[in-house]
């Protein structure tokens, strides 16, 4: 056998029907092949070049200054997965999902596929065994700090970071349908990043006052969303850690803050808002809600974030309803109520004990 042969072609065939237990692994195994093809064709922009129209091989490779041969084949086995598609001539085309991967486009995922497929995650995620071994980040471990700090020691890719997460909030309005302002008059967007989810809530309720609240190099970002969304006469921006001090609000609003933590520190970022937050005050903590025991593609997303948690933040996890319940418990928090939004993440509602 050739010691090129397809790691495919190895895997044993299953007596009694095992053909699709073989199906899956192969299925799996693909995996990072198809993230790696798809990460270097975003990061050559050939969805920007397509934008205009039908391009081949060569066209492409002039623009992008690459091999002809080794970029079509790279395209072809994206055109199998239907992002993009090639016609009888040999020339490829946009599909839907290529179109999102251009740049000037509404919900780009552009900025999502640079960050989750880049060399960071790529290099971290190749020492998953090691974490798995030891559980400890492999963030720290192979980039000799933590993730956090490496975005702030790398400008370029906090810029792809900060583009993920906005085009990550571009489905914002569908969580807004599930988040119950109340009688609330100021609220407070803890750990907001450069504001998505709060320009959105104060869109929807012309009657709020919002507050922006997060490090000062991540809400330095933030008067241009806010502007762009017309509600920057109504929100004010602090600086400051989620570990020390809060705002003072009626309503509080954290959006995938928690799951960055492990137990110990998510129940200290929540007992500092219980400390500052009036008696009467609602936390809305806006999650993944795995579920409390795995199926068969059941919240495959889910987990595979979990995962994602694991390798790159300090003790993060995603959480079953149970973990929340814990966790507010140990802040001081009454778990209230869990809403499903129209995307994939729930709200979690808690009320000072």
């Amino acid at each position: 056998m050739s010691p090129l042969a397809s790691a495919e072609s190895l895997l044993p065939s299953c007596p009694g029907g095992g053909s699709r237990g073989n199906e899956l692994l192969r299925d799996i195994l693909q995996g990072f092949r198809a993230t790696q093809a798809l990460f270097v064709a975003t990061q050559l922009g050939v969805a920007d070049h397509l934008a205009c129209g039908p391009r081949d091989r060569h066209e492409l490779a002039a623009l992008t200054s690459t091999s002809a041969d080794a970029l079509g084949r790279v395209i072809r086995s994206l055109c199998a997965f239907g992002v993009f598609c090639e016609s009888p001539d040999g020339r490829f085309s946009l599909t839907d999902a290529g179109q999102l991967l251009r740049s000037d486009v509404a919900g780009s995922y552009r900025s999502v596929v640079l960050l989750l497929a880049g060399s960071t995650r790529w290099h971290c995620w190749g020492s998953l065994l090691e974490t798995v071994r030891t559980g400890a980040d492999a963030a720290e471990r192979e980039l000799g700090m933590q993730i956090f700090d490496h975005y702030a020691a790398h400008p370029a890719e906090s810029k792809i970071h900060d583009e993920a997460m906005r085009s990550m909030s571009a489905n914002a309005a569908k969580i807004v349908e599930a988040v119950d302002v109340g009688d609330a008059r100021v609220i407070v967007d803890v750990g907001g990043g450069t504001g998505e989810l709060l320009a959105a809530v104060l869109a929807a309720h012309g009657e709020l006052q919002g507050i922006l609240f997060d490090l000062p190099a991540v809400v330095a970002r933030a008067p241009g969303v806010l502007n762009h969304n017309g509600v920057a006469q109504r929100c004010r921006v602090e600086e400051g850690s989620f570990f020390e001090r809060v705002p003072c609000g009626d309503l509080y609003l954290m959006k995938q803050v928690v799951h960055d933590w492990d137990d110990e520190r998510a129940v200290a970022i929540l007992t500092c808002c219980r400390r500052h937050m009036p008696a009467n005050a609602r936390l809305l903590v806006i999650e993944r809600r795995i579920p409390e025991r795995a199926e068969v593609g059941v919240s495959r997303e889910a987990f595979m974030t979990d995962l994602e948690m694991l390798v790159m933040t300090p003790g993060g996890r995603e959480r079953t309803e149970s973990d929340f319940r814990a966790i507010f418990a140990a802040a001081g928090f009454r778990h209230v109520r869990t809403l499903q939004t129209a995307t994939t993440l729930s709200v979690f509602e808690g009320q000072p004990l």
